[in-house]
């Protein structure tokens, strides 16, 4: 009841009616993701485990083309295998996980801007500058390990600040949060709320609030989940399986040689750039005239000298630091990185969206000036471009529908540019009918080339009953082929091996890469022969294409077909192979 309650006041204020809106187009943006193809390689390989998961039944081991996976813990296949339980098998069911923990942080990011700051317009502005996101968007579009994860880190801060608004006993949900976050990717779950919320409190040097924590019973409990999978990784895997969940695949990423990708402190910076583009330029302002403002008012050089002297006397204890400890020391500190994945910087989208709404609020309440209001325009006029670009890419494009789309948002623009909010109504807007539109033409534009669903059907229909589909210098990471036939992908080494299988099936399919056409011939046929037998028999050749790493050729005219591959359905039949 209090939900609606609160609803009813958004509701009653025109401001917020339209910052409502606003959310509302971001996610039902986002939200169109929902029934699109899963893409190797990390999608796919989730969704086939998942999908074996549900098929042996064995709710407490991870499989991966049949064989022992370890990589990653257990809790977001339990929640893909749900989903496939519930739903059956298909893409819909692969993504709804994603999109539900998705519209939970949302929701939660608002509910933490407002224990914070008790201000339900700047936690509006909070949802919709997450929402918005780039990053975000391309989590969504993309479910990896990090779309599960980012929510929980949302959900232990949130939890945080109920216990210190509320009632203590949340910090409790505190310490459960991040123990399914540890079975969701490891110790970053605890590792990122140490630095942010531990180093507020030590830099605060608050320890009244350290002993209201409940810290040793909520270690504990936070430990139970990943100490219960870490028995089960014992038992499989046995010492190896623990060092590698506790140490080698979370901290040993700072220093192992073999994930050493050397050192580079702006890489990191440079992704969340990109990821939180809607609102970057003006992050970057004001932090560059808030450092600019205190160095002048506090006398230029002599600034950090005063700046160590307030600590040391903790002059700062009065303040709140959690979420730009998230954001900045976090940053900072996974920049010593060895190994660096652009995934890394979703950890800090929500706090750079609870951080950003405080000066979004200003210039939505024009408390700052025309310029700093200007530069808002920046990325709505930079994702307009995009949108009015797409008629001239290499796309299947509804012209129609398109039009109408591009005049509804025209329109939306108008609309707000009239409001109270028309500072973020603009880029946000522009954001919301680029994702649209990718989603509706660029992505499945892309998914046209990744062959693997309609090869599948045809393998299903020519071999309804086999475990496994064969494969030739394929890479055994692309899983989405075993996702959509529901078997195996086996790839063949031993020719005596292969031609036993055919002596009981008389022919088999097998998938090759067009350009080991000839290597699959030697092979089968011998050196000799390889140029000339008419063999094997082609059943289906589709185009292929990177779908994970698109480049900007692929979409200019006349330039695709230098970027593609072909991959090929062939049959193999036992009378034309030779030992």
């Amino acid at each position: 009841m209090k939900f609606f309650n609160e609803l009813s006041f958004i509701f009653s204020d025109r401001s917020e009616r339209m910052l409502l809106l606003l959310l509302f187009i971001s996610v039902f943006s986002l939200s169109t993701t929902a029934n699109l193809d899963v893409i190797d390689i990390d999608s796919a390989q989730y969704a086939e485990i998942s999908r074996e998961m549900a098929g042996t039944g064995d709710y407490f081991r991870l499989l991966d083309n049949g064989k022992n996976y370890l990589d990653k813990p257990i809790l977001t296949f339990w929640k893909i295998v749900s989903s496939f339980k519930l739903f059956g098998i298909s893409n819909f069911s692969f993504r709804f996980p994603a999109l539900l923990f998705t519209l939970l942080s949302v929701y939660s990011i608002f509910r933490l801007t407002y224990l914070i700051y008790g201000d339900r317009f700047r936690a509006l502005i909070a949802a919709i500058a997450y929402s918005s996101a780039p990053g975000l968007f391309s989590m969504v579009l993309d479910p990896k390990i990090d779309i599960y994860l980012v929510p929980y880190l949302i959900f232990v801060h949130h939890a945080y600040y109920l216990g210190v608004r509320k009632n203590k006993n949340f910090y409790y949900l505190m310490y459960i949060f991040m123990g399914l976050g540890f079975i969701t990717k490891g110790p970053i779950s605890i590792v990122i709320p140490a630095i942010s919320i531990g180093g507020d409190i030590l830099f605060r040097r608050d320890w009244k609030r350290l002993g209201e924590m409940k810290l040793f019973s909520g270690v504990i409990l936070a430990l139970i989940f990943p100490v219960a999978w870490g028995y089960l990784l014992f038992r499989e895997f046995s010492f190896y399986g623990p060092h590698f969940f506790f140490w080698i695949q979370s901290f040993g990423r700072f220093y192992r040689q073999s994930y050493n990708q050397g050192f580079n402190p702006l890489y990191f910076p440079a992704n969340f750039s990109w990821a939180f583009f809607v609102f970057i330029i003006p992050l970057f302002y004001f932090v560059i005239t808030f450092v600019r403002k205190y160095f002048v008012q506090n006398g230029g050089t002599g600034s950090f000298r005063k700046l160590i002297d307030s600590i040391k006397t903790n002059g700062y204890q009065k303040d709140d630091f959690v979420i730009s400890f998230w954001l900045f020391l976090t940053l900072f500190l996974i920049s010593f990185s060895k190994y660096q994945l652009p995934q890394y910087i979703y950890w800090m989208l929500p706090a750079g969206a609870v951080f950003a709404s405080g000066f979004i609020l200003d210039s939505v309440k024009a408390v700052t000036g025309k310029f700093q209001n200007g530069i808002y325009l920046f990325s709505g006029f930079f994702f307009w471009i995009m949108v009015l670009c797409l008629p001239f890419c290499n796309v299947e494009l509804n012209l129609v529908c398109y039009i109408l789309l591009v005049l509804l948002f025209i329109a939306l623009s108008v609309f707000y540019f009239r409001s109270p909010v028309a500072i973020i109504g603009f880029p946000v807007l522009s954001t919301s009918l680029f994702y649209l539109l990718v989603n509706l033409y660029a992505y499945p534009e892309l998914l046209k080339y990744q062959p693997s669903a309609k090869l599948s059907e045809i393998i299903r229909k020519i071999e309804p009953d086999k475990k496994e589909i064969f494969i030739f210098r394929l890479s055994s990471s692309k899983r989405s082929y075993s996702f959509y036939s529901g078997r195996f992908t086996k790839p063949i080494y031993d020719k005596i091996k292969f031609k036993s299988v055919l002596e009981k099936d008389k022919e088999r399919l097998l998938l090759v890469p067009e350009e080991y056409l000839l290597d699959l011939k030697k092979f089968l046929y011998g050196e000799e022969s390889a140029g000339k037998t008419e063999f094997p028999e082609i059943v289906s050749v589709y185009d292929s294409y990177k779908v994970a790493t698109p480049e900007i050729g692929f979409f200019l005219p006349g330039k695709r077909d230098r970027f593609l591959k072909k991959i090929l359905l062939v049959r193999i039949k036992i009378e034309t192979v030779k030992i």
